[in-house]
C-alpha cells in the first residue's frame, strides 16, 4: 500500500484521495455493464479482445463457405496481436497469412474478405471498425468512447480490487527464496532474488493462489561452519553493532585465514613431494591471493583480525577443526548444534531486520539442519542406492542423473533443450558428509507436502544443480513433483561494475544500499518539498528509497545481469519508482485543486489522444496483471506501470481540468485522474512499491 502521509493538506479532499469503493465521491459508481457486449468486462481490454476474435469467427465461417474448400483449424487467439504503429488500430490479426499458406491465395485478398464478413459489429459494441490493411493483416480500432466508460467506471466501482482478476484453477504454491547465506548480512545479489521472490508471491496470492513465501536457511555447509569457528575462537561474543554485519566481519576474516593455513599446508607439501613447477606456480598464486584479501580484512577490521589470526595460528589445523564442526552438526551433536544455531540465530535477526526494511516477508523459516535430523536426507539417499542409478565412488556416492535422463527421456518430460547436459550429482563426500542438492531433494519432498506447486528462486548458475534434484524427484516416483517443481533464475547483479566477493569480504550488503539510496532520496525529497515537517521528509524519502532500489531490481528480466545504476535507479524523469511515484503524486495534486467534485456517470467524452492511450493502458491492467502472475514475470508489470506513469505525465502537460468550464468533462477527467490513481497504487502494491504522498 501507498504511504498515508497526513496533515490538513488532505482533510478536505479525503474521499477523492482514497481510491477505495463506496466512497461519496467520485469513486461510488453504479455498475453499467449492459449493451457493451460479450467478453469479461471485468477486463475490458480482454473484453475488446475477445470482441475481435468473434468477428474474426465470423470472417473465418464466411471465407470458408466462400472457398468451398476445407480450412485448417487456427487458434484465433493467437493471431491477435497490438500493433507496433497505434494508427492501424489497436489489436492486428495474422490469420491471413496462415490461411494463405493452405489456400495458396494472396494473403491481402484474404484479409479483405474475412474483414468485409467481420465487419457487422451490431453486437460488438467495443469494436469500432475492422480493416483489411497490406501485406494482409485484419485490424481492429477499439470505440474508445464505450471504452473509456466501461474501464473508468469498472475502476471507480471496484477500486483496489479493479483487474485482480482471479485463477480458475487456484492451487497451494511456496514460493522458496532469498534463503540468503546465514554467515554474512544480505548484500546487494542475493536480494534480488528477495525481490523477486517478494513480487512474485504478492503476484500470485493477488491470482487467487494460497501462497506461501518460505526462507531456507542453509545452517548445514561448510561456511556456516567456518563462522562458527571464528566465533568460537573469539570465545562467542555478543554483537557489537548489527548482528549479521558483525558475525559477517568473523566469517570473512576466519575464512581468508583458514584459506591462508591450508594453501601454506599444500604448499608444504607439493614442496616435499617434488611437485611440477606448473603445480608449484599455481599454488603459490592461491596462496598470494588469499594473504592479499587477509591484508585487506586486517586493514579494515584490526581488532578482530589480530585476535583470530592469533587463534587460528595455534590450530595445527584449521581446515579439520571446520570439518568435524560439519560431521558434528550433521549428526546433531549437543554441543555443537547449540553453538551452531546460536550463531545462525545472530546473524538470521539481522536479516529479519534488514528485510523488514526491504518490505519482504516470510511466512515461514525453515532450517537445514531440521531436515538434516529428521531422517528425510538419510531416507532419500537410501531410496536413490536402491534404484541402481546411485553408485559408491571412492567412499562417496554419485547420483548418475544423465542415465536417468536417457532412461526415462527426460529432457522433453521436463522442458529442457535437448542439448543440456546433464553431470553425475554427487550426494555425499568421502567423510559422510552430505552436499547441497542431497539434503534440498529431501526438503524439496517436504515442501510438496504442503503444496501443489513449489518455486524456488535462486542464481542462474544452480540450473544444473536444479534439473539434477528434478531428476532425482522423477526417479523416486515424485513424477508429479518433478514436473511442478519451477526454477525461476536470477542473474548476477554488480553495483555500478563492482565485482563482490562474499568469502573474500568484497561485497556491498543490502543496508549498505538502501542507506546510500535514502540519503540520495532525502536530498531530492527536500529540495522538491521543503514544507514539509522533518519527519515527513524522512519517511517520504525512506519509501521512496526502499521502491527505487525494488523497482530498479524487478525492471531488469530476472534471468539477465543487473548492474545497478545509482543515477536510473533515482531517475525521476523516467522509468524508475520515483518517476511512477511522481505521476502518483500528481495525480494527487490534481484533486487537491479540484475540492469535492459531484461524481460523473458516463466517460466516453475521453477522447482526447493523451486520453485515448491513458484509457487503453488502463484497460489493459488486468490483461496485464493475470499475463504476469501467470508466467511468472514481475518485470512486465514494471514496465506497464512506467508506461502508464509516462501516459500520465503527457496528459498533465497538455489536458486541463481545473479551469473547464465544462462542468460535464471536468468530471469525466477528474474520475480518469482517480483511475490512473487507483491503478498504479495497485500495481505499486503488486511490486512491494510504496507510493508517498508528497514528494
Amino acid at each position: 500500500m501507498g504511504a498515508r502521509l497526513t496533515g490538513s493538506h488532505l482533510r478536505l479532499n479525503k474521499n477523492l484521495s482514497r481510491a477505495k469503493p463506496n466512497d461519496d465521491s467520485l469513486l461510488k459508481m453504479a455498475s453499467r455493464t449492459s449493451g457493451l457486449g460479450t467478453g469479461n468486462l471485468a477486463d475490458p481490454f480482454g473484453a475488446f479482445r475477445a470482441q475481435c476474435e468473434e468477428a474474426l469467427q465470423k470472417g473465418y465461417a464466411a471465407f470458408q463457405k466462400k472457398s468451398g474448400k476445407p480450412l485448417p483449424e487456427v487458434d484465433l487467439h493467437s493471431t491477435l496481436e497490438s500493433p507496433p504503429d497505434p494508427s492501424f488500430g489497436q489489436l492486428a490479426s495474422s490469420i491471413s497469412f496462415e490461411l494463405s499458406r493452405t489456400q495458396k491465395t494472396n494473403p491481402m485478398a484474404i484479409a479483405k474478405d474475412i474483414a468485409i464478413a467481420s465487419a457487422h459489429l451490431e453486437q460488438l459494441p467495443l469494436v469500432a471498425s475492422v480493416e483489411a490493411a497490406e501485406p494482409g493483416y485484419v485490424n481492429f480500432r477499439v470505440n474508445i468512447a464505450k471504452l473509456a466508460d466501461l474501464t473508468v467506471g469498472k475502476i471507480l466501482q471496484e477500486g483496489s480490487t479493479y483487474g485482480l482478476l482471479k485463477t480458475d484453477q487456484p492451487k497451494r504454491v511456496i514460493v522458496e527464496h532469498t534463503s540468503a547465506n546465514p554467515a554474512r548480512p544480505i548484500h546487494i545479489a542475493t536480494a534480488k532474488g528477495g525481490f523477486f521472490g517478494d513480487a512474485l508471491t504478492r503476484l500470485l496470492m493477488a491470482r487467487g493462489h494460497d501462497t506461501k513465501a518460505r526462507f531456507y536457511i542453509d545452517d548445514a555447509g561448510r561456511q556456516v561452519a567456518i563462522m562458527a569457528y571464528g566465533y568460537r575462537l573469539l570465545g562467542e561474543p555478543g554483537p557489537k553493532e548489527k548482528s549479521d554485519h558483525f558475525v559477517g566481519k568473523i566469517y570473512s576474516i576466519t575464512a581468508a585465514l583458514v584459506e591462508v593455513a591450508e594453501a601454506k599446508k599444500r604448499l608444504e607439501l607439493l614442496r616435499k613431494t617434488q611437485a611440477s613447477d606448473l603445480d608449484m606456480i599455481a599454488a603459490n598464486k592461491a596462496l598470494d591471493e588469499w594473504v592479499g584479501v587477509a591484508a585487506d580484512l586486517q586493514a579494515k577490521y584490526p581488532a578482530e583480525f589480530e585476535w583470530l589470526s592469533q587463534a587460528v595460528a595455534n590450530d595445527a589445523d584449521p581446515n579439520v577443526s571446520v570439518q568435524e564442526l560439519t560431521q558434528k552438526y550433521e549428526k546433531g551433536e549437543p554441543a555443537t548444534r547449540e553453538l551452531v544455531r546460536k550463531v545462525t540465530q545472530m546473524v538470521l535477526n539481522g536479516h529479519e531486520e534488514t528485510l523488514r526494511r526491504a518490505f519482504i516477508h516470510f511466512d515461514e523459516w525453515d532450517w537445514e539442519g531440521d531436515v538434516l535430523w529428521s531422517g528425510r536426507v538419510a531416507e532419500v539417499l537410501d531410496r536413490l542406492k536402491e534404484t541402481g542409478f546411485a553408485t559408491n565412488k571412492g567412499r562417496s556416492w554419485e547420483f548418475d542423473a544423465a542415465r536417468v535422463v536417457e532412461t526415462f527421456n527426460l529432457k522433453e518430460k521436463l522442458g529442457v533443450s535437448p542439448s543440456f547436459e546433464v553431470p553425475p550429482l554427487t550426494l555425499t563426500r568421502s567423510d559422510g558428509t552430505t552436499l547441497y542438492t542431497a539434503r534440498d531433494i529431501a526438503y524439496s519432498m517436504y515442501k510438496f507436502e504442503k503444496a501443489d506447486r513449489v518455486i524456488t528462486v535462486i542464481g542462474v548458475e544452480q540450473s544444473i544443480a536444479q534439473f539434477q534434484l528434478r531428476v532425482a524427484l522423477w526417479v523416486l516416483g515424485h513424477k508429479k513433483e518433478a514436473q511442478n517443481y519451477y526454477h525461476f533464475p536470477i542473474g548476477i547483479v554488480s553495483l555500478e561494475g563492482q565485482k563482490m566477493s562474499a568469502r573474500r569480504g568484497r561485497y556491498v550488503t543490502l543496508d549498505q544500499v538502501l542507506d546510500e539510496a535514502v540519503a540520495r532520496s532525502a536530498a531530492e525529497v527536500n529540495k522538491r518539498s521543503a514544507d514539509l515537517s522533518p519527519d515527513l521528509r524522512k519517511r517520504v524519502a525512506e519509501n521512496i528509497a526502499i521502491s527505487a532500489v525494488r523497482y530498479a531490481v524487478l525492471s531488469v528480466e530476472a534471468a539477465k545481469s543487473t548492474n545497478f545504476v545509482w543515477d536510473r535507479a533515482l531517475n525521476f524523469e523516467a522509468n524508475s519508482a520515483p518517476f511512477i511515484n511522481y505521476a502518483y503524486t500528481r495525480g494527487l495534486g490534481i484533486l487537491r485543486k479540484l475540492g469535492r467534485i459531484e461524481p460523473a456517470t458516463r466517460f466516453e467524452r475521453l477522447v482526447e489522444p493523451v486520453e485515448r492511450e491513458l484509457v487503453l493502458q488502463l484497460a489493459k491492467f488486468p490483461e496485464t496483471f493475470a499475463t504476469a502472475a501467470d508466467t511468472l514475470d514481475p518485470t512486465q508489470l514494471c514496465l506497464y506501470a512506467n508506461v502508464l506513469a509516462q501516459r500520465f505525465h503527457e496528459f498533465y502537460e497538455k489536458v486541463d481540468i481545473s479551469h473547464l468550464s465544462d462542468e460535464e468533462l471536468k468530471r469525466q477527467r477528474a474520475g480518469l485522474v482517480v483511475a490512473v490513481r487507483t491503478v498504479l497504487l495497485a500495481a505499486a502494491d503488486l511490486l512491494g512499491l510504496r507510493l508517498a504522498e508528497r514528494m
